[in-house]
Order: C-alpha cells, then structure tokens, then sequence
C-alpha cells in the first residue's frame, strides 16, 4: 500500500466531498502539487502548513489524507489586506498552475522563503520576483539576460509580449505601445516603488492569464495593486 509522510505542506485549496469528506490540494516537498481526500467535519483552510500522511490502495489513486499540526499562517496577517492577498494569491496559482503529483525543483523552498519574508517592509517585490520564478518553473520564464534587439544589455526596460525576452529602452521605445514594461527591479538588486510593483505584477499577470493552465487571475491579487 502506498503512502509518504507530508512533511509542512501548505493547504491550497479544499472541496466539499459528501457529508464528512474533502478533497485537500496540498503543496509539498516531495511531490509538488498533490490532491487526497481529507475525512474531518472542516478541513484545514487554505493557507495553512499541515502535517500527516498519505496513504492509497494504488499509487494512481488519489488517496486519503491524515493530517495534523494545522499551523495557519493568515493568522499572523489578520489586519493586512495585502500580506493575506499574497498567501492567497500564492495558494490560488499555485493550485491553477501546477501540474499534479509532479516535483517542481527549488519553487517549494522559494515559495517558503517567500511566506516567511512576508514579514519584511519590501514583501510585495519579493512577491513579484516570487511569481517571476513561478512563470520560470512552468517553461514560461522571462529572458532578462540581455536585449533581444542587440541594444544595451544594461538599460533594459521592455519585455516582448510574444517571445517574454527583455529589450532595451532604445531599441524598445519605437514600439512602447506594443511592449510590456520591465521594471528594474525584476532584472537587477535596485529597489522597487508602488509603480514599479504595478508594472512588475501586469507583466508576470500578462503571461498567466497567456501562457499558462489558468483561466484567469486569482481576484484577491487585485488587492496587490
């Protein structure tokens, strides 16, 4: 019979299954996104890091979770709209984008780091950079490494909406209308201004409502904004 211990998982999403019963999509270590069915009257809220195990007659199968230790990490956002709009636009795309059951690298760490950095005053470019590596785990990173029109690798400003690689303020400029602003903080150590968060959260925003498994964004990320 297979089963595998979830070593702190966070809850992305629940849905009522029967009486007693839900369907809990949890984000772990060892298996990226990975859905099982949860037998409690109310099952751990989104956002949550639970503990337990998962346990199936056959490795195909979705399973059954025993879960424990709920630790809910709202709880320490209560009255911060935008640091609660984070862990739930986190858990949100983490859920519409990931492919089930599929090991997904250094984003789990990254995804980490990032919750627990929601404590710092310059969380929401961290939360940008965040789905920045998110669209790169998903094989739709952007191209930040020079200018895609032979401009200058150091003055990029543009990202082509079609190919997601940066172009330089120069060469960009004639076709500003058709490009879509990389803002500095994306692609260098520099600090990021409310405009700047704006720019960066329309660019990653532009490639997963394009180019990735979601229908649309996540609504609470409008509150980012």
């Amino acid at each position: 019979m297979p089963e595998f211990k979830t070593h702190k998982s966070l809850v992305l999403s629940s849905r009522k299954l029967g009486e007693n019963s839900y369907v809990v999509s949890l984000f772990t270590r060892e298996f990226g996104r990975h859905l099982g069915v949860c037998k409690k009257k109310s099952p751990p809220a989104t956002g949550t890091f639970v503990e337990g195990r998962w346990q199936a007659r056959l490795p195909e199968q979705m399973g059954t979770y025993y879960l424990e230790n709920a630790e809910p990490l709202s709880a320490l956002f209560l009255d911060d709209k935008k640091r609660l709009a984070c862990v739930a636009s986190v858990c949100a795309l983490l859920d519409g984008v990931l492919p089930e059951r599929q090991h997904v690298g250094s984003l789990f760490d990254e995804t980490m780091q990032m919750l627990n950095d929601l404590e710092q005053d310059d969380f929401l470019p961290r939360y940008v950079k965040w789905e920045q590596n998110l669209l790169g785990t998903i094989g739709f990173g952007l191209d930040c490494s020079g200018c895609a029109g032979g401009g200058n690798d150091n003055d990029l400003a543009y990202v082509s909406p079609k190919t997601g690689r940066a172009v330089s303020r120069e060469k960009g400029k004639p076709y500003h209308d058709k490009l879509l602003a990389l803002p500095a903080f994306l692609w260098t150590d520099t600090g990021a201004t409310q405009t700047d968060i704006q720019a960066g959260l329309k660019l990653t925003g532009y490639f997963f409502e394009n180019y990735s498994p979601l229908k649309s964004l996540p609504k609470v990320r409008e509150l980012l904004f």
